[in-house]
């Protein structure tokens, strides 16, 4: 597996959920739709040993800040 997608999958209880993938479509597919369901999600390239990209979402005083790095 080449490339690794992780997520947080509750707010308040902290657990993450890990899923591989052989095919760089596949991987930014399912990152896309992580996305906007989860506050935070990286996406990482395994041979490399890089993150390729980090999605983070909050919300403060009644306004949403969206990272993406």
């Amino acid at each position: 597996m080449r490339y690794m997608i992780c997520y947080a999958v509750r707010e308040n209880i902290p657990q993450v959920e890990t899923e591989y993938y052989d095919s760089f479509s596949d991987a930014v597919q399912r990152y896309t739709v992580l996305c906007s369901n989860c506050r935070d999600v990286v996406l990482s390239d395994l041979v490399q040993m890089t993150i390729i990209r980090h999605f983070s979402s909050r919300k403060l005083n009644g306004s949403v800040s969206v990272t993406s790095y």
